[in-house]
C-alpha cells in the first residue's frame, strides 16, 4: 500500500523497532480510522503531484477501490495471523537476532504482496496522462525534491530532533513508558544512524528523471519498466548509496536489539496487548 517510490515511502515508513508490523499504519493511533481513509489520504498525494481529469479520476476510484477489496479479503487476516503470532512469541521469551530478521523478512514480504498488487493496478493510469500532465508531474517531483533538501541545508538539527521525537513517541505506543536507557539508546541512534541527503537526494533525481523519460517516450513495455522502478528503486542506487542504505538498516536492527533485550516486564505486557490489539483491528477490518 505505497504510493511511489524514492519519495512517498519516506513519509510512510517509521524508524521503528523490527517487530512493529503495522506497515504504513503504525504510525497512526487508530488503525481501523486510518485504513478507512487511506484512499482520501492517496487521492490528496496524487494531488500534489497531477492534476487528473474527469475520467481519470474515476479510473483511480475504481483502482483504488479494487485495491481495497483485494487487500481487506487476503491480506488483512494474513497480518493478524502474524501479529498474534509476535505476540505470542513476545509473552514467551525475548526477541534473539535471528528472529528479528526473520520478521524484518516476512514484513519485508507482506509489503512486497502489497506493493506490486498497488502498482498493478494503478499504473494503467499512468498511460493515460498527457503531455501537460507530464510536465506538470516533472515539475512537483522536482520542486517537493528541492523543499526537501532545503529543509536539510536550512536546520539539519531540527530536522534531527524531530526524528528523535517521532522514534520516542512510535516507541512509547508499543511499549509504554521508556526507561532512561531506551531513552538513551534512541537518542544516541538517532545522532549516529547513516545519513547523507545529498546522496539520496542525488538517487532521488536519476530516479525521477526515469520514470518522466518513460512516461515521454512511451517505449515498448514501458508500463513494465516503471513496475520495475517502482518496486525495486533499488536497481539505479550507486554502490555509495546502497552501502549507507545498508549500514543504516544494520543500524535499526541494532537498536532494535538492544531496546527489545531491555524491556521489562510492564512493557512487554504492553507490547503483547498491543501487537493482540492491532491483531484485532485488522481482523475486523477484514470483515467489513
Amino acid at each position: 500500500m505505497t504510493l511511489g517510490a524514492n519519495q512517498l515511502p519516506d513519509r510512510i515508513l517509521r524508524l521503528l523497532p523490527a517487530t512493529t508490523l503495522l506497515l504504513l499504519l503504525a504510525s497512526c493511533s487508530s488503525v481501523q480510522l486510518a485504513y478507512n481513509h487511506m484512499d482520501r489520504w492517496i487521492r490528496w498525494q496524487l494531488d500534489d503531484y497531477v492534476d487528473l481529469k474527469g475520467p481519470q479520476k474515476q479510473q483511480l476510484a475504481a483502482a483504488l477501490d479494487s485495491f481495497h477489496h483485494w487487500h481487506r479479503q487476503t491480506q488483512l487476516p494474513d497480518y493478524a495471523d502474524y501479529l498474534e503470532q509476535l505476540a505470542d512469541r513476545v509473552q514467551q521469551s525475548q526477541f534473539t537476532s535471528a528472529q528479528l530478521q526473520a520478521v524484518e523478512k516476512q514484513v519485508g514480504d507482506f509489503w512486497d504482496t502489497a506493493s506490486a498488487r498497488f502498482y498493478d493496478i494503478l499504473l494503467p493510469l499512468a498511460a493515460t496522462l498527457d503531455s501537460g500532465q507530464i510536465d506538470e508531474l516533472e515539475e512537483n517531483l522536482q520542486e517537493k525534491r528541492e523543499e526537501s533538501l532545503e529543509k536539510w541545508r536550512e536546520s539539519p538539527e531540527k530536522i534531527q530532533r524531530r526524528r528523535l521525537k517521532q522514534i520516542r513517541k512510535h516507541s512509547r505506543r508499543w511499549l509504554g513508558k521508556l526507561s532512561g536507557e531506551q531513552e538513551a539508546l534512541i537518542a544516541e541512534w538517532v545522532a549516529q544512524a547513516a545519513y547523507n541527503p545529498l546522496l539520496r537526494d542525488r538517487q532521488r533525481q536519476l530516479w525521477q528523471a526515469r520514470v518522466i523519460e518513460l512516461l515521454r517516450r512511451k517505449p515498448e513495455g514501458y508500463l513494465q519498466q516503471l513496475r520495475d522502478l517502482m518496486v525495486n528503486p533499488g536497481q539505479l542506487w550507486s554502490e555509495e548509496y546502497r552501502r549507507m542504505q545498508d549500514q543504516r538498516h544494520r543500524q535499526i536492527r541494532s537498536l532494535s536489539e538492544q531496546i527489545l533485550a531491555t524491556i521489562t516486564p510492564e512493557q512487554r505486557l504492553h507490547l503483547e496487548a498491543a501487537l493482540r490489539s492491532h491483531a484485532g483491528d485488522f481482523r475486523s477490518l477484514s470483515r467489513e
